[in-house]
């Protein structure tokens, strides 16, 4: 069974999206974007699970373990921005206790959330190196980049988290290669070429 193509093109071009709106909302400080980016990552991360399904058959399980550690990261991602939208629009003033204990909060949750979102990328690279559901360059990008994620996500008073920024360089680039894919398949089904002569 085969995706059908604007679904596909659609959850690929979330991920673009996703990707594209995180970054200039976080140059920006824009929460409101940040949000809205964070909601896109959900029909890219049904679509990818899709085609990594379709890859290893009815019988794997790396498919439903990537769409569950993504689903779970990309919720606790986005509880890490409650705290900072409420610091925002209640004008918290910076250095006070309740303004620390909200960062600390979100910042925390931003940090745990690399856990699981390193487990799906670790999960997508299994299945992309064993079944080609991606190409192999990208299931290696992917298994450093879970690999990242995780050795980021252990040091929990980090300010920074570089290792998502990668995450998004990722989900970017995948996005780009499943949405050129589908369109390629949405093209041979549009202009389907005739059988040779025999």
């Amino acid at each position: 069974m085969t995706t059908h193509p604007p679904f596909a093109r659609l959850g690929a071009a979330c991920g673009i999206i996703f990707s594209v709106a995180l970054f200039i909302a976080s140059g920006q400080n824009l929460k409101a974007v940040g949000l809205a980016a964070i909601v896109l990552f959900l029909p890219f991360l049904a679509y990818l699970t899709t085609v990594l399904s379709q890859a290893e058959g009815e019988h794997g399980w790396l498919a439903r373990c990537a769409f569950a550690a993504g689903l779970a990261g990309i919720i606790l991602k986005l509880s890490s921005v409650i705290p900072e939208v409420v610091i925002h629009y209640d004008h918290v003033a910076n250095g006070t206790p309740l303004h620390n204990t909200l960062q600390g909060i979100a910042d925390a949750t931003t940090v745990v959330c690399l856990y699981p979102l390193g487990i799906m990328l670790a999960a997508v690279c299994a299945v992309s190196l064993t079944t080609r559901a991606l190409p192999r360059w990208l299931g290696y990008f992917a298994g450093i980049n879970a690999a990242a994620l995780i050795v980021n996500g252990s040091f929990l008073n980090a300010s920074n988290v570089p290792a998502l920024l990668l995450f998004v360089i990722w989900t970017f680039t995948a996005g780009i290669v499943l949405f050129l894919r589908a369109h390629k398949v949405a093209a041979a089904i549009t202009n389907p070429q005739p059988a040779a002569a025999v």
